[in-house]
């Protein structure tokens, strides 16, 4: 439009000027004539080579405005085809600025989320030394308890075998309230981790293909390759024309510089928003991926537990038949104690009463020595029943040998349920073992 507008200012100020000319030349003759109708008829040949002149000046003039006129049609559609060039161009850089503009935002977005994934990651690591120190000293109140509870059983064992089973009891029932109490402090910090867990996993998922970004960013090089050599076309074709469209050039950067400003405040409200949603994510997935170890503990504690119960009853059950046999073994051993004792009342009773028989019949008759032979054999009789009576007794004692080799027996077996029990927090180890490697 502005060219077809200059065209015809063109047109009409050539027309313009040809009438101008046209009505000059026409006052002239007749300003000639009048001043000349006196002159004699010798002027008429200089007043035909002056028109003659001055046509031809009139031919050259108009022949120069329409040569003039072709030349400023040339330049102006050369600006125009510019101009549109400039437009194209402007149009490929805004779509250039907003792909480069993309690309950053995808780059600050997977960075956050590495960021955000090493800040969990390292929380995590946090959290499972913590939960290691944790178990380490679960372990060893464990083990601690359990040489106690060992040590008192020994100890109650050379006392008293019924309070043997009570203290037992008692330090089950406090190794199982620690338990549960440590299993209640880990299900308290799992209820608060569950739901940070799947926000990471969500956000992990979402940035699971980095082959897009690559594509995008190679797309992007080859328009930029390509915006390169256009961009150098443009310039030598521009050279020559620089000049003429310095002010379309500064309207062209001012309008950048506007784009650019818009562009810096959307990058900017969204890098805010994007830190933000960031932090969140941070905090729910490291909540999550705590609250995932937390249950994994939570659940080898609880098989830990289950084992050393199980390991517990059986110990318990083995050491109830011990006491019982023991037990039965006592009595057994009292009573025949007791028979021995009596037999031996009655065989020191019966001697006292043939030694004074004896002396008696030594006193009085002095010559009855034959009934004193007898009486020696009966106390030979006696001494040979005693001796039979210590052999009891001696049999009675390798017995009690015997019991107290059974007896050593189940102190080994109490010994080889603590090794047990020290095997048993093999699984503990096991499962530091593999959250350390997870």
């Amino acid at each position: 439009m502005p060219t077809r507008n200059r065209n015809k200012n063109t047109n009409s100020n050539d027309k313009n000027l040809a009438n101008h000319q046209d009505d000059v030349a026409k006052k002239s003759p007749k300003i000639s004539k009048a001043d000349c109708t006196p002159v004699s008829s010798s002027r008429s040949g200089s007043g035909k080579f002056s028109k003659f002149l001055t046509a031809l000046c009139y031919f050259g003039l108009i022949a120069g405005v329409g040569f003039a006129s072709f030349y400023l049609q040339q330049v102006l559609s050369e600006v125009d085809q510019i101009s549109l060039f400039n437009g194209l161009l402007l149009v490929q850089v805004n779509a250039m600025s907003s792909s480069v503009e993309r690309l950053e935002a995808a780059v600050g977005r997977a960075q956050a989320d590495l960021e955000d994934t090493n800040r969990a990651l390292r929380k995590g690591e946090v959290e499972t030394r913590r939960v290691e120190e944790v178990l380490q000293k679960l372990q060893n109140e464990i083990l601690r308890d359990l040489s106690e509870g060992i040590r008192e059983v020994k100890e109650a064992r050379e006392h008293d075998f019924s309070s043997l089973e009570r203290t037992l009891e008692e330090r089950l029932a406090e190794l199982s309230r620690s338990i549960s109490d440590s299993v209640a402090e880990f299900a308290e910090a799992q209820g608060e981790a569950q739901a940070q867990l799947s926000e990471l996993r969500a956000k992990m998922e979402e940035h699971s293909e980095p082959g897009l970004l690559k594509h995008e960013l190679l797309s992007i090089t080859t328009a930029m390759a390509d915006l390169h050599t256009a961009n150098e076309v443009a310039e030598g074709n521009m050279g020559v024309l620089r000049e003429q469209i310095v002010s379309v050039g500064m309207e062209l950067q001012t309008r950048n510089k506007e784009v650019a400003s818009l562009s810096e405040e959307i990058e900017a409200v969204r890098s805010l928003v994007q830190s933000t949603a960031g932090q969140l994510r941070q905090e729910v997935s490291a909540a999550k991926f705590s609250m995932q170890d937390m249950s994994d503990r939570v659940q080898s504690l609880q098989d830990g537990q289950h084992q050393a119960s199980e390991s517990f009853q059986s110990f318990q059950m083995e050491l109830r038949g011990e006491l019982a046999k023991v037990e039965k073994r006592g009595d057994d051993l009292e009573v025949r104690l007791k028979a021995v004792e009596d037999n031996t009342r009655d065989q020191v009773s019966s001697a006292a009463e043939q030694a004074s028989r004896l002396e008696a019949l030594l006193y009085k008759y002095d010559s009855h020595e034959s009934v004193l032979a007898a009486q020696g054999q009966a106390a030979e009789k006696v001494k040979q029943v005693l001796k039979e009576e210590l052999e009891g007794l001696r049999s009675s004692m390798g017995e009690l040998q015997a019991h107290v080799a059974t007896l050593e027996d189940t102190n080994s077996r109490l010994e080889a349920t603590e090794a047990n029990t020290s095997h048993s927090s093999k699984p503990f180890s096991s499962v530091r073992e593999n959250i350390l490697y997870s």
